[in-house]
C-alpha cells in the first residue's frame, strides 16, 4: 500500500563540539522569539537553514547556507540509499521510555486514497511557508512523524539486527533527550518495503509539510512518478502499538476578561458535574480515559464534566470524533457557552501541557480546562475513520529533531 524507501542521507560531518547543540526541535514546536538560542549555539546550528527570518521569507538564504556547508565539509551525504534508525531515549509520567522509528522515504499520495491517513486539519500560511523552502532549498530538511500498525513486532525485530553495530550518529540534547541513529544499507533489508505494502501509515505530526510536499510534486507534475526524487518525502516511523508511543494532553486556558456570561448551573443540562479537587485531576491527566470527561475549573472551584448521551452524536461527528473529550470541550462548552471561535481561538486561547504550570495561570485566566491524554487508538481511530480531531488534540513527546539526517533531492 505505501511505498517505502531509503535515501541518501545528509549529516553533520562536523560533530564538534556537540552535535546536541547544532540539531532543533520542529519548526512548529519552537516558541516565538526562541530561534535567538538556537541561532547563537552555533553558526552551523540547524535553525539558520529550517527557520524562517523574516515573514514570507524566501529562503534564499538557507540555500546559500545549504551550499556553503557542502563545500566547506560541515555537512555530507550517505554514498549510498540506506535505512535509519532514530532513537529517542527520555523520560515521560516519571519513567525512562525509548521509542524507535524507522527514517525512510515514503511516497507521496493524496489523503483520499487512505495510504497516507491525517487525523487532523491543516492552514495555508504553514503549508505556503514550508513548500516555499522545500522548492528553494530542494531538501527535505525535517520529516514527517508517522505510525503504523505492528502487531508482530516487524520493525521491532529488524532495529533488534541494526544495533549490533556501532551508531551512526548520537547527541543530547538540553531537555535531557539523547537521539542516537544507526543506519542500514537498504539492500540489506530487502524485507522493509515489502511490510509496508499493505498497510496504511498514519501521521502523527506534520501534516502541514506532508501537504507541501504533495504540493510541490503536484506543480511538478510528478506525483505518483516514484522514480521522481519530489514524487517522496522523509517519513520517521513508529510502531502504534509502541508503549514508547507518548502523548501527553494539552490543557485549555481561556485568557482574563474574556467571559462575559457563563455559570456551572446553565450546563447542567448537558453535563453531567461532580466537584473534585486539584490532587484528583493531576492523577486524572496522566491516563487516558474512556469517556469525554474534562475537568474545568471556574470561579475558585474545580469540577468533572461528561457530556451526557455524548453517544447520539456517533452519527453526526463520528464515533471516533464523539467519544473525545476535546471535542466536548472545544467544540461544544468553548463554543457554544463561552465565545470561542476559529476566529477568536487563537488570542482566547492559550494552550499548555504541563499540569503544575497549568494550574499556576489561575489567576491568569477565566476557566482553565484539564484533559486526559488521549490514546494512540483514538488517533488511528479518527483517522480510519476519515474524520479530524479539534485543533491541539495531541502532544506527541518527545519532537523528532530536526538537523540529523536529512534529504537532498537529487535530479
Amino acid at each position: 500500500m505505501a511505498l517505502i524507501t531509503g535515501f541518501k542521507g545528509t549529516y553533520y560531518k562536523l560533530q564538534s563540539p556537540d552535535l546536541g547543540s547544532l540539531i532543533i526541535p520542529p519548526y512548529d514546536a519552537i516558541p516565538d522569539g526562541a530561534e535567538t538560542k538556537y541561532r547563537g549555539k552555533s553558526n552551523y546550528n540547524f535553525s539558520h537553514v529550517d527557520l524562517s527570518r523574516r515573514e514570507n521569507d524566501d529562503y534564499s538564504e538557507s540555500k546559500k547556507l545549504l551550499e556553503e556547508w557542502v563545500k566547506k565539509g560541515i555537512i555530507e551525504q550517505t554514498s549510498v540509499p540506506c535505512y535509519f534508525l532514530y532513537q529517542q531515549t527520555f523520560t515521560a509520567y516519571g519513567r525512562l521510555q525509548s521509542r524507535n522509528t524507522l527514517l525512510c522515504t515514503v511516497g507521496l499520495e493524496d489523503f483520499s486514497k487512505g495510504i497516507i491517513r491525517p487525523h487532523e486539519n491543516t492552514f495555508g500560511k504553514y503549508k505556503k511557508d514550508r513548500l516555499e523552502l522545500l522548492k528553494k532549498t530542494q531538501y527535505n530538511l525535517s520529516h514527517i512523524f508517522g505510525m503504523v500498525k505492528d502487531e508482530e513486532g516487524f520493525l521491532a525485530t529488524q532495529f533488534e539486527e541494526w544495533t549490533f553495530g556501532k551508531p551512526f550518529l548520537a547527541a543530547e540534547t538540553d531537555d535531557g533527550i539523547k537521539h542516537t541513529v544507526w543506519k542500514i544499507e537498504v539492500t540489506r533489508a530487502p524485507q522493509v518495503s515489502s511490510f509496508f505494502k499493505d498497510r496504511p501509515i498514519y501521521i502523527v505530526d506534520g501534516h502541514h509539510r506532508y501537504e507541501s510536499a504533495l504540493m510541490y510534486a503536484r506543480e511538478l507534475g510528478v506525483e505518483g512518478r516514484f522514480d521522481h526524487p519530489a514524487a517522496s518525502t522523509t517519513f520517521c516511523i513508529a510502531n502504534a502499538f509502541d508503549p514508547a508511543l507518548v502523548v501527553f494532553p494539552t490543557h485549555r486556558i481561556l485568557k482574563k476578561g474574556l467571559l462575559k456570561d457563563f455559570a456551572i448551573a446553565g450546563v447542567e443540562n448537558e453535563y453531567g458535574i461532580t466537584p473534585t479537587h486539584f490532587d484528583s485531576v493531576k492523577e486524572f491527566v496522566t491516563k487516558n480515559d474512556p469517556t469525554p470527561r474534562f475537568a474545568l475549573y471556574y470561579a475558585g472551584k474545580l469540577y468533572y464534566l461528561v457530556p451526557r448521551n455524548w453517544t447520539a452524536l456517533n452519527d453526526s461527528l463520528g464515533k471516533s470524533v464523539s467519544k473525545l473529550a476535546v471535542t466536548w470541550s472545544d467544540h461544544k462548552l468553548l463554543k457554544e457557552k463561552c465565545g470561542v471561535t476559529d476566529a477568536n481561538r487563537g488570542t482566547w486561547l492559550r494552550y499548555e501541557k504541563d499540569i503544575d504550570f497549568t494550574w499556576s495561570l489561575r489567576e491568569q485566566s477565566d476557566l482553565i480546562i484539564f484533559h486526559a491524554p488521549p490514546a494512540v487508538s483514538d488517533v488511528t481511530a479518527v483517522a480510519d475513520e476519515k474524520k479530524f480531531m479539534p485543533q491541539k488534540s495531541t502532544f506527541f513527546v518527545p519532537k523528532l529533531a530536526g538537523g540529523l539526517v536529512f534529504r537532498k533531492l537529487e535530479y
